[in-house]
């Protein structure tokens, strides 16, 4: 209404301009802010696990009945709300840590399948009638030594 009496020089768009790039930067940036400081364990990723979750050199208590190749060294294991898993080492060859498993699974009641996934990389798929799972069979990094990993979830 008073813009008619103001000089030209006094052009206020300029500033109008800014101050609403101002506003919307603040709504953009400090609200998001106020708000995950408010929610934050909304978003929260990292779980810490129990110690007893997760064990490094042996077989963690309550481990399900997958066979455990002959003097094996334990790297891990972890049972979290009845899901194991667990990685071993043997210095024994490959073929002969296949066969093993090969007649072991059947006799503890391991319904079983193995699948070729290179030359140095087997798979078991697993199942009886508590679990189904994978017991992986491959050359080390160090390409002398067998790894052997397995994990089972209930069925």
């Amino acid at each position: 209404m008073f813009r008619m009496y103001l000089p030209k020089i006094w052009n206020l768009w300029p500033l109008k301009f800014f101050l609403n790039r101002m506003r919307k930067l603040l709504i953009f940036l400090v609200f998001p802010l106020i708000l995950s400081g408010c929610f934050g364990n909304l978003a929260s990723t990292s779980k810490k696990i129990p110690k007893e979750d997760y064990v490094s050199g042996q077989v963690i208590k309550d481990f399900p009945p997958v066979p455990l190749y002959p003097k094996v060294g334990v790297i891990e294991s972890y049972g979290y709300k009845n899901n194991f898993g667990a990685s071993f080492m043997s210095g024994d060859g490959l073929e002969k840590v296949i066969k093993f498993y090969k007649e072991a699974l059947g006799t503890l009641g391991w319904e079983n399948s193995l699948k070729k996934r290179s030359e140095t990389n087997f798979v078991f798929v697993i199942k009886n009638k508590n679990y189904t799972g994978e017991l992986i069979v491959n050359t080390a990094a160090d390409g002398k030594k067998t790894a052997i990993t397995t994990y089972v979830s209930p069925r």
